[in-house]
């Protein structure tokens, strides 16, 4: 049986998804609650899928919060920038970032792709948390052992907007909207609930 919050969380992300495709930003700020983890440190891992002749698609985490910058980080495939990282989905990837648990972690992730006309390959951003003994942490994917899923799908056209779409599996992975998408998520909103009363109407 499906909880009202993971309810509510598929919701908006839905939502987000609505927001993202008709807003030219592709940008969304996730925080993650690292409080009842049970254990003090650990590290998060964060990896985009890579497949070989596929459309070039970025991920570049910024603005990271509650990061210790001097934590040790083991990484490949990934470019440091300036306060964050980028991902590229045409190289093997993946960072390791020690953190503290206890506190709230977040981070800015924003996608830019080449256009895909054909095929609309979906590229996947996944962010998994584990102790100093790599044992997974929180409410994971038993399949991918991901907190949370952020996939990247291209437009079709380069005046066409790709698409964020979301899955999470711990309710302790939230997300916030650039200011920029809050009319457009209300919009989202606004479509499900009269697509919600259409479904009441015709059940009647």
């Amino acid at each position: 049986m499906t909880s009202p919050v993971h309810s509510l969380l598929r919701r908006v992300a839905l939502a987000a998804l609505l927001a993202s495709g008709a807003a030219s930003a592709a940008t969304i700020h996730v925080a993650i609650d690292t409080a009842g983890l049970g254990t003090a440190s650990g590290y998060l891992d964060l990896q985009l899928s890579a497949t070989a002749g596929v459309p070039l698609a970025t991920a570049v985490m910024s603005n990271l919060a509650g990061f210790d910058s001097s934590a040790y980080i083991d990484s490949w495939g990934v470019t440091a920038l300036g306060g964050g990282y980028q991902f590229r989905n045409d190289t093997s990837n993946d960072l390791f970032h020690a953190v503290a648990f206890g506190g709230v972690l977040s981070f800015d992730l924003t996608f830019n792709g080449e256009p895909d006309p054909l095929t609309r390959y979906v590229s996947h951003f996944v962010v998994s948390a584990y102790d100093d003994g790599n044992t997974p942490l929180g409410h994971y994917n038993p399949v991918s052992g991901a907190l949370a899923d952020f996939s990247w799908t291209p437009g079709l056209s380069a005046q066409q907007a790709g698409t964020i779409g979301v899955a999470i599996a711990d309710a302790r992975v939230s997300l916030v909207p650039e200011p920029a998408t809050w009319t457009m998520m209300g919009l989202g909103w606004m479509a499900m609930t009269a697509a919600s009363r259409r479904r009441r109407g015709r059940g009647a």
